[in-house]
């Protein structure tokens, strides 16, 4: 998922660098179009996603205070020290 990921970045970054070409070429509503297409259609929904994922891996890596404590290599109602 990370490829896919990096490949949309990318691809958003390339199509905003071509506009600013395009730009320079003197076709600024095109360049304009492209612009906007890209950051709206790749470049913002990669980002989210990226933003969401990070929030969900601190919230499951993380030891939050209210967060009960687990501990797997335990039995039930055998002590946490092993002794």
């Amino acid at each position: 998922m990370k490829r896919v990921l990096w490949a949309c970045v990318l691809n958003g970054f390339a199509w905003v660098w071509c506009s600013y070409v395009l730009a320079a070429l003197d076709k600024p509503q095109i360049a304009e179009s492209l612009s906007q297409v890209a950051l709206a259609e790749i470049i913002v929904p990669v980002a989210v996603y990226a933003g969401k994922s990070a929030i969900e891996n601190l919230s499951k890596n993380n030891h939050w205070p209210d967060k009960a404590a687990t501990d797997s290599s335990s039995e039930p109602g055998e002590p946490s020290d092993g002794g």
